[in-house]
């Protein structure tokens, strides 16, 4: 669900990959400095206290340039999508991460044939992004660990089948396994974070167009109600862990799905 494309500013960034229009707000690079300014400074304890001299500056800046890839990659499995349905759209990176906005109407124009898209097609649309997010993650992770360098969630993957990578090391270049670490970490944790069943995240979408598939309805409605409970749940599970960017955000999702139940003027089924 596109909620509004954010306002352009002469700060903006504009470039074109593959035949696509993007557009970086300013504001994108501020908050994802923000989101990963603790960590980038646990990492240069931890690299300190493995006898690793760093430069904090460098490592946020490897942070940022991860953030931007992983969001990136996953828009453009978005925009992928509705080329493969024969929808051009563009790519907008803000502060709240990315949008993927299709051209004037949502009608499917491949091979000749023009209808609408159908619950479906979107289901393919929204699964699109994180799919290919978790793809990269893969991928990289793999290199990584054939490379010989500890990548914590392939060791966790591994634990589950009482396997263990904890012999591989960090990479003698620092900075590069910094940046696979961010790269892979992201990828993985944003990707399954954006599939939570709340609109107008990805995994909101899917659900509301499962609900549509299944019940022969808009679907958007209970998906709405769904994504209450579950941004509620999920904010008071990020309190509990003292991290409140999340919760602060869960907490905006849980408004705004409040907002589409309200403008619906229907009954909550629960």
């Amino acid at each position: 669900m596109l909620l509004c494309e954010p306002q352009e500013s002469p700060y903006d960034v504009r470039f074109r990959l593959f035949g696509f229009s993007i557009r970086v707000t300013w504001l994108f690079w501020v908050v994802i400095a923000a989101l990963g300014y603790d960590r980038c400074l646990m990492c240069q304890e931890d690299y300190s206290m493995r006898g690793y001299d760093t430069e904090f500056t460098v490592i946020l800046l490897l942070w940022v340039a991860a953030g931007f890839l992983s969001i990136l990659i996953h828009e453009l499995g978005h925009t992928l999508a509705f080329r493969f349905f024969g929808i051009e759209s563009h790519i907008v990176l803000y502060q709240m991460g990315g949008l993927a906005i299709p051209g004037a109407g949502l009608i499917w124009a491949r091979q000749g044939l023009r209808q609408r898209l159908s619950h479906w097609n979107h289901l393919i649309i929204s699964a699109a992004g994180p799919a290919i997010q978790l793809l990269l993650a893969f991928v990289v992770g793999a290199v990584a660990v054939l490379a010989g360098i500890y990548v914590y969630e392939f060791d966790l993957v591994a634990s589950w089948f009482g396997a263990s990578l904890e012999e591989l090391k960090v990479s003698p270049n620092v900075y590069l396994f910094t940046f696979v670490r961010f790269l892979v970490s992201t990828s993985i944790w944003w990707a399954l974070l954006n599939l939570l069943p709340i609109l107008p995240l990805d995994g909101g979408q899917i659900a509301r167009h499962l609900i549509g598939i299944f019940g022969k309805r808009d679907g958007q409605y209970e998906a709405a109600c769904l994504g209450v409970v579950v941004s509620i749940l999920a904010a008071f599970w990020f309190i509990r862990q003292e991290n409140w960017l999340p919760a602060v955000f869960l907490g905006s999702f849980a408004y705004t799905n409040l907002q589409i139940m309200q403008s619906s003027g229907r009954r909550s089924p629960w």
